[in-house]
């Protein structure tokens, strides 16, 4: 079929071998097959240009499905010969710790081949117990006795503003990034007047896109302040005692990757 659409598209069988890198009669002989195996005039050749009949012109979109098909399914079974581990993790824990974890992961396990995911609480909860998913990364514990979790990673919040600013004048524009029940009820007490947020969002890039396009205040992990965006610089305003954010992993309890087992406890080592 692809034989076919490079002709239908070049109207030129030279030129169509050329980008196939075949012989001219071997694109010859393969459009002749289809036309046999149709029992129908795919082409209308003449001296000095091919045209697509109405039966050919009916195959090209039945043709580019099979086409594409045929290179899903090659690709698919080029990934089941490779080994990979799949990582994933939810939104806000993907941009906090998923790109530096895994990173370090092959920088430890240069060999390891590794697949990454951003998924949904709901989606990384059922890929797990479906053992589509190996290790997840989220902000919460998960409910499931049938998951394991521990901290790989607990990260200071800090009160920042696009500049230098006292504190009661920053909170006037406050964006409110969702950390849970817990950080937001202790956010409130500390600072009575981000209850009345301007923004509020459980996306720390909404909430960074929208800091740096009008300025104001936010409270944020120190690491991710120090991975932001460049060209951009955020000030310290105040920093939250005893206020962090845990980044767990995730996995089935009954472990049955190999060498899974060694891969949690890297991570396990790795708490910063």
């Amino acid at each position: 079929m692809k034989t076919f659409l490079e002709v239908a598209k070049t109207r030129h069988f030279g030129k169509a071998a050329e980008n196939l890198y075949l012989t001219q009669s071997a694109v010859s002989a393969r459009i002749k097959q289809l036309e046999e195996y149709f029992n129908t005039v795919l082409f209308v050749r003449h001296r000095n240009s091919i045209q697509l009949t109405s039966a050919g012109e009916k195959l090209i979109p039945y043709a580019e499905q099979m086409t594409t098909l045929l290179e899903d399914s090659r690709r698919a079974l080029v990934e089941e010969e490779v080994d990979y581990l799949v990582c994933a993790a939810t939104p806000n824990a993907s941009e906090l710790y998923l790109q530096h974890g895994l990173y370090s992961l092959y920088k430890s396990f240069p060999d390891l081949s590794i697949r990454a995911e951003v998924l949904s609480a709901e989606q990384l909860s059922r890929q797990l117990h479906e053992r589509i998913v190996d290790l997840g990364f989220t902000l919460y514990p998960m409910k499931s006795e049938e998951l394991e979790h521990t901290v790989v990673a607990s990260m200071p919040l800090a009160l920042y503003s696009h500049k230098h600013l006292d504190v009661d004048t920053a909170l006037e524009n406050y964006f409110h990034v969702d950390w849970g029940s817990k950080i937001s009820e202790a956010i409130n007490k500390q600072f009575p007047q981000t209850r009345k947020s301007r923004l509020k969002t459980t996306s720390l890039q909404v909430a960074f896109n929208w800091l740096f396009a009008g300025g104001g205040s936010i409270v944020l992990p120190k690491s991710a302040v120090e991975h932001h965006p460049e060209g951009y610089t955020l000030t310290l305003l105040q920093e939250l005692d005893d206020l962090h954010i845990d980044v767990y992993l995730v996995y089935m309890k009954e472990i049955k990757h190999l060498g899974l087992s060694e891969l949690i406890s890297f991570h396990k080592q790795i708490l910063n």
